[in-house]
């Protein structure tokens, strides 16, 4: 199990490797109204033009254009209004040359008419128009097929569905759409101490946070997640993960991934024969984490001191098991960028540091202060809010408001 810790590129390269090497997770076909969130399964494409016909954008006048030439408030142009059209309609003529067509927004456009002249430039007449404005061909015209062309691809296979995707697959027709089935994750968190919520309390006891929090990070992503947790007992754990394993696609599990006595995930990982991935990140927080393969799936087994547990979370175990439920890899990484701090961080950084912040916009705020007490790997109620994470390179100093540095934004 002795190994050097991992560069945190590295380490996050090679659990997404694992996770693109194992088989995505099998295609079902769900309702589009149930499809939010779900991981397309193959690419949706479009099966019409859209608009499928030269629509109008407002309510009005359809035209030739030629025939407003020269039309203004002082001369206006009199054209007769032969048609009426709304929106659901079919013109069931072409519009005549020196005739107009009375039309409401989102109606198809007659054949021959190649402009629309909004209603306040007319006198709004409903057997004859007087126009107060000439036109161009095509102005004002919404053409077949300007939104999306048919065949053009509106959600690449891997793509996680947005109400956008949804609302434009509608427009297409779409009852049901393929997708992966959700993926299963277990979380277990480990701990004689622990006991769950609504449970009473007892002293030396505390109340299961990280696998409150971890299930619930995931449960936002989109995954299934069955959570538990169990005593500082070898046995007991490794049962309970092979359990797990049975039901789930992947395991993550929190504490008992350090030096103490106690800190008994590796000795369970080597019994079961687990491949181990990684042993350690060198950063702080969350250095002790492992990543393994037992039994074809991914296990992931995280620091019990909370933030440690929800940085790495959010660094390595989330890209993995997204790309690993069938995601893109483009869209399972943490995006970066450079920001300016609103707020400084008072400690020096011998290593690689991670710390909680909101970003907003081109800025970038770490909570407390400067107050490096608030950023303990054992506090976890400065996360709240919080969006992203500041990375520190190792031999950093403190930082100052209005410096600049690297952002890592929590994947949505």
């Amino acid at each position: 199990m002795k190994q050097p810790f991992c560069a945190p590129a590295k380490a996050l390269r090679c659990v997404l490797d694992a996770a693109a090497a194992l088989p995505r997770p099998e295609a079902e076909l769900v309702p589009l109204d149930a499809a939010c969130g779900r991981i397309a399964a193959r690419d949706l494409c479009a099966r019409m033009d859209q608009p499928p016909f030269h629509r109008s954008p407002l309510d009005g006048y359809a035209l030739h254009s030629a025939d407003t030439a020269g039309a203004c408030r002082e001369n206006p142009v009199s054209l007769p209004v032969v048609m009426k059209l709304y929106a659901g309609d079919a013109p069931a003529a072409a519009l005549p040359a020196g005739c107009a067509a009375r039309i409401m927004t989102g109606a198809p456009l007659p054949e021959g008419a190649d402009c629309i002249l909004m209603q306040e430039l007319t006198d709004g007449g409903e057997e004859t128009v007087q126009i107060y404005a000439a036109l161009k061909p095509n102005q004002n015209v919404v053409f077949r097929g300007e939104d999306i062309a048919v065949g053009a691809v509106i959600a690449p296979e891997g793509t996680a569905l947005t109400p956008a995707h949804l609302g434009v697959l509608a427009g297409q027709g779409y009852a049901e759409v393929p997708v992966h089935r959700t993926f299963r994750v277990g979380v277990l968190a480990t701990g004689s101490e622990l006991l769950d919520p609504g449970e009473p309390w007892a002293p030396g006891k505390i109340y299961d946070a990280n696998g409150i929090q971890n299930a619930a990070r995931l449960g936002q992503m989109g995954f299934a997640v069955e959570r538990r947790h169990c005593s500082d007992d070898p046995d007991q754990i490794a049962r309970q993960m092979e359990e797990m394993l049975t039901r789930c696609d992947a395991v993550i599990t929190s504490g008992g991934v350090s030096v103490g006595q106690k800190d008994y995930l590796p000795q369970v990982l080597e019994t079961l024969h687990a491949e181990i991935l990684f042993a350690g990140v060198a950063q702080k927080p969350g250095s002790p984490m492992l990543a393994a393969r037992l039994e074809g799936k991914l296990v992931f087994c995280l620091s019990g001191n909370p933030f440690a547990a929800a940085a790495t979370l959010e660094q390595y175990a989330l890209p993995a098991l997204l790309r690993a439920a069938g995601r893109r890899e483009e869209d399972c990484v943490l995006p970066r960028t450079r920001r300016t701090l609103t707020t400084g961080f008072s400690k020096a950084s011998k290593g690689t540091r991670f710390l909680r912040a909101r970003a907003l916009g081109g800025e970038v705020a770490i909570p407390g202060e400067g107050n490096a007490e608030v950023h303990s790997s054992g506090s976890l109620s400065a996360m709240i809010g919080c969006n992203c994470l500041v990375e520190l390179p190792a031999g950093s100093g403190p930082v100052e408001p209005g410096e600049t540095v690297e952002v890592l934004s929590f994947v949505q």
